[in-house]
């Protein structure tokens, strides 16, 4: 039976320091987090991700010269834990303050020269093992193996660390064998997100609006900005992010991103006034990419089968709740709390 979070129990017992290699599934910030905090104790990390890049939804998409921070527009802080680490981020030159995203005062921070650029570096020291999408993965007396889609990985791991959305991570457990992972299968029904439709678009001349331009629910639109003005981007491309409101996402999750464009387009050009077209024009689905229902607890462990999760399905829908689940299941692994 599995019994979450004590981290006396089972195998973790004979002590953390027999957890030397550590795979970690997900680059997103949760996994990003986890990373670092693992390799900073002194472990070998391996981190696993289907995508070309790591960074989740800290994403920045790249069309010739064009760049568009098409996923989370930027990071908020609220928490003593966070807040310690933004100075060495922005010591190290990968964060810095958006003015105009700014609310009553209240800094917004955005990854520079692009929202992944926080990715690389906490990840500094650990393995990437990019465009591998993990589709089963078991333990045995010799400890966990991993499968991809081409087969089996050759390595052999003293834990393993999920950090995907909820269903995608509910979906790689049930094809998990040599142990009970039920109960984290049932903990993770009660996760629930929102998607959202993502529009990037360039222009030649200027648009004449805000840079940030914020909408009520019941539209299609929930958000918009001036993409080139965040800090270190090109002032001189003129580029637009577009977030489609949630429920209208949900209504149009499956229509093509075709249609998509056009709608959407149409919807920011009534909201400000533009008459000029589009010199690039591309729409991106995000299909988690906001937690509505979060699972109320930082994060999932189970110390006999030294299998772990964490992501912001946990705790909300910021960056910076990634980052607090992924401690909490650092605290965990690394023995430092039960």
């Amino acid at each position: 039976m599995i019994r979450f979070a004590h981290a006396g129990d089972a195998l973790i017992n004979r002590g953390t320091a027999t957890m030397h290699n550590i795979a970690v599934i997900g680059a997103g910030m949760a996994g990003c987090t986890l990373a670092r905090r693992l390799i900073d104790a002194g472990r070998s990390v391996q981190v696993f991700d289907k995508g070309r890049a790591a960074g989740g939804r800290m994403a920045t998409r790249a069309a010739g010269r064009l760049r568009f921070d098409h996923g989370a527009q930027f990071m908020s802080v609220r928490g003593e834990a966070l807040q310690g680490r933004i100075a060495d981020w922005q010591r190290a030159g990968v964060i810095a303050q958006w003015p105009a995203a700014a609310i009553d005062g209240d800094p917004r921070w955005v990854g520079v020269p692009g929202m992944n650029a926080l990715a690389p570096r906490l990840l500094w020291g650990a393995e990437i093992r990019s465009q591998i999408a993990i589709t089963g993965m078991g333990a045995d007396r010799l400890g966990w193996w991993l499968a991809g889609e081409a087969g089996m990985l050759a390595d052999c791991f003293d834990a393993v660390l999920v950090t995907l959305p909820a269903p995608q991570a509910a979906g790689l457990f049930e094809r998990c064998a040599g142990t009970d992972v039920k109960p984290f299968i049932d903990a993770m029904q009660d996760i629930r997100y929102a998607p959202c439709w993502t529009l990037m678009l360039s222009f030649a001349e200027r648009i004449d609006a805000d840079d940030c331009l914020r909408f009520d629910a019941g539209g299609a639109l929930n958000w918009a900005a001036r993409d080139s003005s965040k800090p270190q981007r090109d002032p001189a491309q003129e580029c637009w992010v577009v977030h489609a409101d949630a429920q209208w996402s949900q209504d149009n999750l499956e229509r093509s991103p075709e249609e998509i464009e056009a709608l959407l387009f149409e919807a920011f050009a009534a909201a400000t006034g533009c008459t000029a077209a589009p010199l690039h024009r591309c729409a991106h689905r995000w299909r988690y990419a906001r937690v509505i229902r979060p699972l109320g607890r930082p994060c999932l462990w189970d110390a006999g089968s030294r299998l772990g999760y964490a992501s912001d399905g946990c705790l909300g829908e910021r960056i910076e709740d990634a980052f607090d689940s992924a401690n909490a299941l650092a605290d965990r692994v690394l023995g430092l709390v039960d």
